[in-house]
């Protein structure tokens, strides 16, 4: 894959999980939405810089400082120089969770099994089905309700139930011809079903019908069910980022 093609897709995949409070500093991306989710609290290295990187990161530092979060970097391999790089580790920074961007070309799936239904939902019914899934409270998904209200592309929230029963969420976010796979969650008593392949079908389907004709997603490294799951239903590689911080510990 050539550079532009992989730049589009980690373009959409920004823009599909937005930060509410986000700053562009010299061609990198400062978030500050708070949470767990480190996408969305991170300096997203984007475009070359053209300020010293030691004063970036300075500067940075005590922005992030500024709004109680710490100060996290993530670098996509391909966008990120050997020279920041160089930086970070001498300013005492260390990566961790590594994290994979997978695609592939959207076909079309005629998967439903007996028993399984497709439901779309809206916001409220939708993370009430994670609660269920995952086990969290309804408080823990506040920030993540202030993210998909940031969502400025077309989205689509779905739940899969068996017998009725919630087995399976997932969210599409479409940006020309590209669809995003995102929150996919199965419950402990449905998986290795083949269930979340079909959450995947229908979710490709949607987006087929919108115009999109490549579809991604992002798998942290550790997560090799996911990963392999993905790779069974022809998910490629496209590139790798990782996270930076201080005073991580890593293997």
């Amino acid at each position: 894959m050539d550079l532009d093609f992989l730049n589009r897709i980690e373009e959409a995949a920004l823009n599909a999980w937005p930060s509410p409070r986000q700053i562009l500093y010299d061609g990198w991306l400062m978030r500050f939405t708070g949470g767990s989710s480190k996408r969305v609290n991170s300096v997203n290295i984007r475009y070359p810089s053209t300020l010293s990187i030691p004063e970036k990161i300075s500067y940075c530092e005590n922005l992030y400082a500024l709004q109680g979060l710490p100060t996290l970097f993530r670098a996509p391999d391909p966008f990120t120089s050997p020279d920041v790089l160089r930086v970070l580790a001498e300013a005492g920074y260390s990566a961790f969770d590594p994290t994979f961007v997978m695609g592939r070309p959207i076909l079309r799936s005629t998967l439903l099994p007996a028993g399984v239904e497709i439901r779309q939902m809206n916001q409220d019914d939708w993370f009430a089905l994670r609660s269920e899934l995952t086990g969290h409270p309804a408080e823990y998904w506040d920030n993540n309700r202030r993210i998909l209200d940031a969502i400025a592309d077309e989205n689509l929230l779905l739940g899969l139930f068996v017998d009725d029963i919630p087995a399976v969420s997932g969210m599409g976010v479409l940006e020309r011809q590209f669809l995003g796979y995102f929150s996919i969650y199965t419950s402990d008593a449905y998986r290795r079903c083949g269930y979340a392949q079909t959450m995947m079908g229908a979710l490709g389907n949607w987006g087929v019908s919108r115009g999109a004709v490549y579809g991604y997603l992002q798998v942290e490294g550790h997560n090799q069910p996911a990963l392999a799951l993905y790779e069974k239903l022809g998910f490629e590689h496209c590139y790798r980022y990782v996270y930076f911080g201080q005073g991580i510990i890593t293997d």
